[in-house]
């Protein structure tokens, strides 16, 4: 008998880059984690996440996340240690090995927290270290040095050789490009700005200061004087940190205490007793009640209303924590009250929050108080933008179903979906949406398909096609930047192109049986708008484990019924209990408009 597969294909537009005619070509290379302290996870190429472990690889496109007490040492290199401190996020950009040079090309991106780097031997001519930021990127050509990111802010801080500092964007700057040498530190804001100054340790991350004074002891080759100054200072900023934990105020991760958080020890907190009929204290300095967040795109922020109480107290100063400029009353911020008479709100104005760059992921200020209380840190951060995206698991487990029948197409998103009605909206809105139609006989001349109507239901965009597709073909389309909104967020649609394959298709074509909970296993197939059904002249076959093939018996084995250009097809459960556990394929055979087909269903049997 003669079987006619048509495999399920979903085509992503992939660009694949051909290297040249050389004959060495660069490999990657695999990195791995020599130490983890604390909480730590690696999100393997940026997706999936595990729990960060010793002797874990890691490589391109590998992302390390640590939490306020995690760390990681990690080896890139025979030569190359990157120490990870606590709340960062280092993505592995690119690690390979070059065919022109031995020590490779390493590129980080730093998107918050801090790092310290021991790259022990000098590069050559042709090898590559850098680390990014958002807003600076740092080359190494042999050194020690520590870099953080917060608040669009950058600090790079040498211990040892050279570091080249730019910025991430192109600039006519003076100061665009920098090269630090050892013993000095730059703090470079996002604008560019930002002065070298001499290391300072207070400045250093502790984990890093921690590190290096582990290392300078183990080497044995400074001074007992040094090591003794050093040790101090660790000693002094683990104490403070732990008091500044333990009373509730500002902590390298700039969490502050909120009213409902209050207890002994937290700012604002009056002691007393358990007298009072068992009512708790009154505070007696300034709480926060709610920080709002704000929308990465300055061009849509407004302003932002900090709730606090105040109880009798007065804000005189407001401050941007990583700048250190004020903010100006009655310009960049007001002060009103609040919904409940006991509440105070803190407006900073729409104005000054859309001057605020853009790609910044938090907003730090510190308020202070006629009192000569102050509050240390009060984080703003972003909204997580939630554009409309095709729903790719929908689509992964039914990948026929954005073809509903042959002048209809039935697009799933994630979100929530409606028209977007604002600036940049596409007029009409079926001028958003280019369709192409591929057949096998005709490859290289794809057939353009005009749109007739768009319409929405719950999260799919219906798509109406002004005629059909022809079957057994594959159909493109590319949905125009800005066509769709998330209702609930405004976040717009970004561009969408998408392959699908036109054929008949089985709701699931993955199914298990369990011969505990027996009973018929039944498929409905849609035959996009056109009667069909199973082709007499050929078997339905089933592939057991071994690839021994089974021919089914109609009415004894399996029955199917024809409702329009719908078909049940059910395997009874008399036939599915004679299978042994495994793994098996079933194949129906279909004649379609004289087209002959078949689908494909894999079955797992258990007990």
């Amino acid at each position: 008998m003669k079987f006619i597969k048509i495999a399920l294909s979903l085509l992503l537009a992939v660009t694949l880059l051909a290297p040249g005619a050389a004959e060495a070509k660069d490999a990657k290379k695999i990195g791995k984690i020599l130490d983890v302290t604390g909480s730590a996870e690696v999100k393997k190429g940026g997706e999936k996440k595990f729990k960060a472990v010793k002797n874990m690889a890691v490589t391109e496109g590998d992302v390390l996340l640590t939490g306020e007490e995690g760390r990681v040492e990690l080896e890139l290199d025979s030569d190359k240690l990157v120490y990870v401190g606590p709340d960062t996020k280092l993505i592995i950009n690119e690690l390979v090995k070059s065919a022109k040079a031995m020590e490779g090309k390493t590129s980080l991106s730093l998107q918050k927290g801090s790092v310290l780097i021991k790259v022990k031997k000098k590069l050559t001519q042709d090898s590559r270290f850098e680390i990014k930021t958002p807003t600076t990127v740092m080359g190494v050509m042999g050194t020690e040095f520590i870099v953080g990111y917060a608040q669009a802010q950058t600090y790079v801080g040498v211990l040892e050789g050279r570091v080249a500092v730019s910025r991430a964007v192109a600039s006519t700057e003076t100061n665009a490009d920098i090269t630090l040498l050892p013993g000095e530190q730059l703090l470079r804001a996002a604008d560019g700005t930002g002065t070298v100054e001499a290391l300072d340790w207070e400045d250093v991350p502790l984990f890093a200061l921690e590190q290096h004074y582990a290392d300078l002891k183990s080497a044995g080759e400074t001074s007992s004087d040094v090591l003794v100054l050093l040790n101090r200072t660790i000693e002094r900023r683990s104490e403070e940190e732990i008091r500044e934990r333990q009373d509730g105020a500002a902590t390298p991760a700039s969490v502050i205490r909120f009213e409902n958080e209050g207890g002994p020890g937290s700012p604002g907190y009056s002691g007393g007793g358990s007298g009072g009929g068992g009512q708790d204290p009154t505070p007696s300095s300034p709480q926060v009640v709610s920080v709002p967040k704000f929308e990465p795109d300055p061009d849509r922020r407004s302003d932002a209303n900090i709730v606090l109480k105040l109880y009798g107290d007065r804000i005189t100063r407001v401050m941007r924590a990583d700048t250190g400029t004020d903010l100006v009353e009655g310009v960049d911020y007001i002060v009103t009250v609040g919904a409940n008479s006991d509440q105070t709100v803190l407006v900073i104005q729409a104005s000054y929050m859309q001057g605020v760059e853009n790609g910044i992921e938090s907003l730090g200020l510190k308020l202070f108080f006629a009192s000569g209380f102050h509050l240390p840190m009060i984080e703003l951060h972003a909204r997580v933008p939630q554009p409309p995206e095709l729903d790719m698991e929908l689509i992964g487990n039914e990948p026929y179903s954005l073809v509903w029948d042959l002048s209809t197409l039935s697009i799933p998103f994630t979100t929530p979906i409606e028209f977007n009605t604002g600036g940049g909206a596409p007029d009409p809105v079926e001028s958003a949406v280019t369709l192409y139609n591929v057949v096998g006989y005709d490859p290289d001349n794809p057939k353009p398909i005009d749109v007739s109507g768009l319409s929405i239901e719950g999260n799919r965009l219906i798509i109406q096609l002004n005629g059909n597709l022809e079957l057994i073909s594959e159909i493109t389309f590319y949905i125009q930047e800005g066509l769709l909104r998330n209702p609930n967020t405004g976040d717009l649609q970004p561009l969408i192109e998408f392959s699908s394959e036109v054929k008949p298709h089985a709701d699931r074509e993955q199914v298990t049986y369990r011969k505990s909970q027996p009973g018929d296993l039944v498929w409905l197939v849609n035959g996009l708008g056109d009667a069909f059904g199973p082709d007499d002249d050929y078997d339905t076959v089933l592939t057991d484990p071994s690839g021994g093939e089974r021919i089914l018996m109609p009415l004894q084995d399996f029955n199917s019924a024809n409702d329009g250009s719908q078909l049940r097809f059910t395997l009874r459960q008399a036939f599915l209990n004679t299978l042994d556990p495994g793994v098996y394929v079933l194949r129906i055979p279909f004649e379609y408009l004289d087209v002959l087909d078949q689908a494909e269903i894999t079955i797992t049997v258990e007990n």
